[in-house]
């Protein structure tokens, strides 16, 4: 044993020799070496880190357990109450609503009687004094302005909604009284029975100006249902608030207001029979962020945080917390908040009351909800600290088990290894003779392995390479002569397409500027445009975009274009510029197999008058200018375009250049050139560019200077479309 141990340390040491099969075995020896090395650090790293954790497992389960179980504890309450203030919100709500539906009740009566005085008669009612003022009973007031005299009529026919208003407090306890007061300024009232001081100091006075109080005002205002802000009454000290609704008589206006005097008393049986811990209460929040319910009573005269106060907005309260909490209530909010009442944690579950714009909240002290954690935790500690003992016996066990596992596979890897790698090197250093044959130009070379694993596979992918290989260079030089050929006979093919455009633009002809330009996409387009004096006196102008790009675009341009010249030349009406593009329509679509088609902007200009005949057949609008700004000549049928419909006819359209005045004709390459982000440059851009031009700029300028504007735009990306422009300015005789 100790000499193979030798021999492998004498070849791992030999720095001569750096072929694979010594670079396999050190890296055999290396890798299990380091392997050992680290899975022992590892295991006495984790047996040492594992006895310290067995100290510290008893603290750290308890106090997570604690956690999970306040966090789970606090949720569960925090649903419980949610579901508290939902429910009790949605009672005090109903009971708001049978308040509105009351007062509700009495508006549509008061309106009946206003409306049809004949179905009723006469009521007596009384001015309420300390003799005949019963609860119960209909008794009227008035403001200090109004004589009761002047409006008995009205008053007594009124008083037939005693009744209702008598039937309304009896079935509702939180009736202080209800009452309907008429836009003239008198009341008529029935108040709920209640104890009278004995000298019925109490009762109602006379003189009442209803018509100012703010529950008729904003009921009179808004011209609906209104619940005004609770307030404390003088009589009898208790809170409460006034629900009113207007109605109205035949005439649409407004007769008065309905409403109905509420005591929140009967409420608060709500907040206290709310099953809560012992430091649990309720309260509800009106809209101004005032305590006007609360379950809380004072203890020893001390008064806490939340007890009920009309005058205090929390929402400003020094406690953010609290103020967060009372600013969502009033907004309408529905959750649960954390914060200290009296020094202390609470959680807060709040749900609004929709009718009247309150919010109900229900709160329990924190610590009541952890309090059985706390109970478990202790129980949680000890039972770990069992665990813990009898898991440390385990984890010894283990790692020495590991320790001598990992030595036997040392050994057994170091013998395979050095075997397996001989094996292998084998068919490598035969591939690697094949590579050398092949880059000495022997392309013909094959490689016979037989080893049935991924070096054969590597030696048959070796072979079909050298095969393909040779296929692609002859592939590649055929390939590279037909490129070759084909990019001289495009080359030739732009010459003569350019060859077939005017280049000369009319410089003797003093009654007019004239340039055109033509960028093709392809090496050859196609976009043309033409222009020829059919006489000394007019000019023909033609400007076309073929469907499709390159060849097939370039022969069908040429096509069109000789199509058109001849038939403008033998045109025997020269000015019938319709019937020539509906002849070169006809004529264009036969043997069309291909479908390709023309769109042309053809034109003829009366070099003495300024007059332009010119015809449309699916072009872009060309743009004229006029004092120097330009604008779409458009027509209010399009034409369709040559080639496309062999039965369209044509229409021809005039008007007249003033001297000076400019025509700019352009292909769709232009208001269609995109940018890198795919944006067109559009027909608004273009407008605005040729607007932008100095006047004084000949056509050849204009020209220039929107090629430039499409280069902006462009910001670099590849011409999509042939870009073809046009310009003439008429200079007149």
């Amino acid at each position: 044993m100790r000499n193979f141990w030798e021999k492998l340390l004498y070849r791992f040491m030999r720095k001569n020799r750096r072929n694979i099969l010594d670079k396999m075995v050190r890296i055999v020896l290396g890798s299990n070496l380091a392997a050992v090395l680290i899975l022992g650090g590892i295991a006495l790293y984790g047996m040492s880190f594992a006895l310290r954790q067995a100290q510290d497992m008893g603290e750290s389960l308890g106090e997570n357990s604690y956690e999970n179980s306040s966090r789970l504890l606090i949720s569960q309450r925090q649903e419980e109450l949610v579901h508290i203030a939902q429910d009790n919100a949605a009672i005090i709500n109903h009971r708001m609503l049978d308040i509105s539906r009351s007062v509700q009740g009495v508006a549509r009566e008061a309106e009946e009687i206003e409306r049809y005085p004949q179905r009723f008669l006469p009521q007596e009612v009384n001015i309420p004094t300390p003799a005949n003022y019963r609860s119960l009973y209909l008794y009227l007031q008035y403001g200090p302005e109004v004589s009761p005299e002047a409006y008995q009529k009205h008053i007594s026919m009124m008083a037939n909604i005693g009744d209702l208003l008598a039937r309304t407090i009896e079935s509702n306890d939180m009736a202080e009284s209800v009452f309907i007061t008429a836009k003239d300024n008198f009341t008529l009232s029935v108040d709920a029975p209640r104890v009278l001081a004995e000298d019925k100091s109490d009762i109602p006075k006379p003189h009442y100006d209803a018509v100012g109080s703010d529950w008729y005002k904003r009921a009179a205002g808004k011209d609906g249902l209104v619940f005004t802000p609770v307030r404390r009454f003088m009589f009898n000290k208790k809170l409460g608030m006034f629900c009113s609704v207007p109605y109205y008589g035949a005439d649409g206006r407004l007769a008065g207001v309905a409403c109905m005097q509420t005591s929140l008393d009967n409420l608060r049986h709500i907040l206290k029979e709310t099953n809560l811990h012992d430091e649990g209460f309720c309260f509800v929040t009106d809209n101004r962020g005032y305590v006007i319910l609360s379950s809380q009573e004072n203890a020893a005269g001390k008064e806490r945080e939340l007890e009920v106060n009309i005058q205090n907005d929390l929402r400003q309260s020094d406690n953010a917390t609290l103020a967060l909490t009372i600013r969502e209530m009033v907004a309408g909010g529905n959750g649960v908040r954390q914060t200290q009442v009296d020094g202390k944690d609470y959680y807060i579950a709040f749900a609004p009351i929709e009718s009247t714009g309150w919010s109900f909240a229900a709160a329990f002290a924190a610590d009541d909800v952890i309090a059985p954690a706390l109970q478990n935790k202790a129980g949680i500690a000890q039972v770990t600290k069992e665990k813990t003992s009898l898991m440390q016996q385990k984890m010894s066990l283990i790692i020495f088990l590991m320790v001598v596992f990992i030595a036997v596979l040392l050994v057994v890897f170091v013998y395979s290894g050095r075997k397996l790698s001989r094996q292998f090197v084998a068919p490598i250093h035969e591939l690697a003779d094949g590579v050398r044959e092949i880059t000495s130009g022997n392309l013909s070379k094959k490689v016979e392995i037989r080893t049935g694993d991924e070096i054969e596979h590597l030696a048959v992918c070796f072979n079909a390479m050298t095969d393909e290989l040779q296929t692609y260079m002859k592939n590649l030089t055929a390939a590279t002569a037909e490129k070759e050929r084909i990019a001289t006979e495009l080359s030739v093919a732009r010459d003569i397409q350019l060859g077939a455009l005017p280049q000369e633009f009319l410089q003797d002809k003093k009654s007019i500027q004239l340039y055109a330009a033509m960028f093709a996409a392809k090496e050859v387009g196609g976009d043309f445009y033409d222009f020829y004096m059919l006489d000394e006196n007019h000019l023909v102008l033609a400007m076309a975009d073929v469907s499709g790009k390159g060849v097939p675009a370039a022969l069908f341009m040429m096509r069109a274009k000789t199509t058109l010249k001849n038939l403008v030349l033998m045109a025997r009406v020269p000015d019938d510029f319709a019937a020539v593009m509906t002849l070169a329509n006809q004529e264009l679509c036969q043997d069309n197999e291909e479908m390709m088609f023309v769109t042309v902007f053809l034109a003829q200009l009366d070099l003495t008058t300024g007059e332009l005949i010119y015809v449309n057949g699916g072009h872009n609008p060309p743009l004229v200018s006029h004092d120097g700004r330009y604008s779409y000549i458009r027509e209010e049928r399009r034409q369709p375009a040559l080639g496309a419909l062999e039965e369209a006819a044509y229409e021809a359209h005039r008007l007249r250049l003033a001297p000076g005045e400019k025509l700019f004709l352009y292909t769709d390459g232009v208001t269609e050139a995109m940018d890198t982000q795919k944006r067109f440059y559009s027909e608004e851009r273009l407008q605005q560019t040729l607007d932008r031009i100095d006047r004084e700029a000949d056509v050849q300028e204009i020209l220039t200077a929107v090629r430039h504007d499409i280069a902006v735009h462009a910001e670099g990306a590849e011409q999509s479309d042939d870009i073809t422009m046009l310009g003439l300015m008429y200079c007149g005789k």
